[in-house]
């Protein structure tokens, strides 16, 4: 079977604003209630619209690759690799970055949260400016023991990576982003130091690979690299999109203030009802089909997770915000290539929003100023918006 429905750019949902993050995959999981696989031309590939069929491409890795990373100088990344090779370099990550030693990291993340949410000065406030799009790499550079010596650099750097990566048919942005890739790694390749490992993460880092086997540089670099490329952006507008879903739900914000354990139950439902990631890219492998249609090996597609996670076939009444929901959520994505970084990034929203809501009990949305949330959001490929503008 072919795909029948083409959506020309200037129709497509990808393209389309809105004060609400649920609107884009509320539009999509619709269309895919008709048609399974949809030609996306804004997107650039048929875009896979249910969820068990999103669920089965991320899962089928040999087939829905990854391997379109593996060009100069992301080859030896661990997101461009399969098979063997992926979980070697998986095996070495979970000795730094799993769910029990991301714990040991908990403190020092809720004082960089305290101390980015001290700083605000309690007026009317853009929340992205004024915090939210600093927090993240502030808590991987303390982590990670790298001297705040660059300013913005490595956010530059990180900005013109992850633009490139994210968008991999855009030829415009290859060169800005294959310069940021060899700046940043030349930087990062001065502070790895096998003799002396310091006491961070980075230190943790060189020990993992070192304990291993097969230490080199190149090796160890890549890996903080992968760390700063993944922890940015997403975290960035995971925090914006969490506390957009509790102010624009007043019952479940009740409910968190009533019972702070909540917030892990908060943050789970954020992570599909306004989750940053709205797809993934795969390169097709072999000839196959999904959801009966027909993929030619050596052709993009997009696994489109806003879609899945709005599917009423995987979830009961997927327009409401449920506190009480099973998490289910794709929003780290699923099989092989799952978030390495998931768990340290779920400790970093909970912190910035137990800081938040704690020092602000009456944080709102600014109505003069509402959100506009959509695909592209602050020049990345996340579905977000640039501001978030509250009164508290």
């Amino acid at each position: 079977m072919t795909i029948s429905t083409v959506l020309p750019a200037a129709e497509s949902p990808f393209a389309v604003r809105s004060a609400s993050p649920s609107t884009l995959g509320r539009t999509l999981a619709a269309l895919g209630q008709d048609e399974p696989v949809v030609y996306d031309e804004l997107m650039a590939a048929p875009v896979v619209l249910r969820h068990k069929d999103v669920s089965a491409g991320l899962r089928n890795a040999s087939v829905f690759s990854t391997a379109f990373y593996g060009t100069p100088p992301m080859e030896t990344a661990m997101i461009a690799q399969n098979g063997a090779e992926h979980t070697r370099m998986r095996r070495v990550q979970n000795r730094f970055f799993n769910p029990t030693v991301s714990a040991r990291y908990t403190q020092r993340v809720e004082a960089v949260a305290a101390r980015t949410v001290g700083m605000l000065d309690g007026t009317p406030t853009d929340l992205v400016a004024a915090m939210i799009a600093h927090y993240p790499m502030t808590v991987f550079l303390d982590l990670l023991g790298i001297p705040d010596d660059l300013g913005d650099q490595v956010l530059d750097w990180v900005h013109a990576i992850v633009s490139w990566l994210g968008s991999p048919m855009n030829e415009e942005l290859v060169a800005p982003g294959q310069q940021a890739y060899h700046d940043l790694r030349a930087y990062v390749d001065a502070l790895v130091d096998p003799d002396h490992p310091a006491d961070n993460l980075l230190g943790d880092v060189v020990r993992a690979h070192l304990d291993e086997g097969g230490f080199t540089v190149d090796e160890c670099s890549m890996a903080v690299v992968t760390l700063l490329l993944g922890g940015f952006e997403t975290t960035i507008q995971m925090m914006s999109g969490t506390l957009a879903s509790l102010l624009m739900n007043q019952d479940a914000l009740a409910a968190v203030r009533a019972d702070w354990a909540r917030l892990d139950d908060a943050i789970d439902e954020a992570f599909r009802w306004a989750n940053p990631s709205a797809g993934l890219y795969r390169l097709v492998t072999a000839d196959t089909s999904i959801a009966g249609v027909d993929m030619a090996a050596g052709s993009m597609v997009y696994l489109c997770i806003a879609a899945a996670h709005y599917d009423p076939a995987a979830f009961a009444e997927p327009e409401t915000y449920d506190l009480d929901r099973r998490p289910a959520h794709l929003g780290f994505g699923l099989g092989p290539h799952y978030c390495a970084g998931a768990p340290l990034a779920r400790i970093e929203v909970k912190a910035a929003l137990t800081a938040l809501l704690t020092r602000f009990p009456n944080l709102s949305l600014d109505p003069a100023n509402p959100p506009a949330f959509h695909y592209g959001a602050r020049g990345f490929v996340q579905h977000g918006t640039n501001a978030l503008h509250v009164l508290t």
